[in-house]
Order: structure tokens, then sequence, then C-alpha cells
């Protein structure tokens, strides 16, 4: 399981997230796709996603539950994503744009420190099922 971004945040800043997405209501959906370009980042307000990553023959497979943040490093990194992100069931996910996030991040430097121990999360367990695979 990836890192939840709501447990390292207070309340009214994961609110002011959610305020200033837009709700997108997925059901069995694609959020993104590995290679694909990030655009936008998402918060699961309730359900759960299975990010796959493809590695030659093999998959791995994390799942990210509610308060998790997808897409970070796509985003920032100006890159691809390296994994596809589908709902599991039912969920409620927000896209964040660019710009709400950047203004997020700005303001409070704790918000910066959450994200690179989200980032820090996702290598920690993409690493894991890595060396599962071996």
């Amino acid at each position: 399981m990836i890192p939840n971004f709501e447990c390292i945040l207070d309340r009214d800043v994961a609110q002011e997230i959610i305020e200033q997405s837009v709700e997108v209501i997925t059901q069995d959906g694609i959020l993104f796709r590995q290679g694909q370009r990030g655009d936008c980042l998402y918060f699961v307000k309730w359900g759960e996603v299975t990010l796959t990553m493809l590695a030659g023959e093999k998959e791995i497979r994390l799942r990210a539950g509610k308060g998790s943040l997808l897409g970070i490093a796509a985003l920032f990194g100006n890159q691809p994503h390296s994994m596809t992100a589908k709902t599991i069931w039912d969920a409620e996910i927000f896209s964040i744009g660019p710009r709400a996030f950047t203004g997020l991040l700005n303001r409070d430097l704790r918000i910066k420190e959450n994200v690179l121990q989200v980032l820090a999360g996702e290598v920690r367990a993409i690493r894991r099922a890595f060396s599962q695979l071996i």
C-alpha cells in the first residue's frame, strides 16, 4: 500500500484540496496509463485504486486507498506516468490541477515536506515489490 497523503496533512488542507478540485467519480475506470504524460494529480477521497507497473514480462501491483495522492512524479517531473492507475471498485477521486497544487505547496513548507514523504514512501513500496519479483 502506498502512503496516505491525508494522514500527513491536517484536515483543513485536505478539505482545501477537495474544494479546489474537480470531482471525478469512476467505476472501474482508468485514471492514467503507464507512459501517458501527467496533467494533474488525483486525490482519493474514498475507494481504492490499483497501481500497475509493467517491468518486462512481470507486473508489479500496489494499492492506494482513501487519502492517497497519485501522479506527483509525472506532473512535477514532466515525465510520463510510470504506472497505470485503475479503480478497483467505485471510487470518488478529485483531480487537482498543477496551479492549484502549486498554490498549496507554496502556502506551507509542511506540505512540501509531506509530498516528499509520499514520494519516498512510493519509492520504498516499489522497491519492496521489485524485491519480491526477484
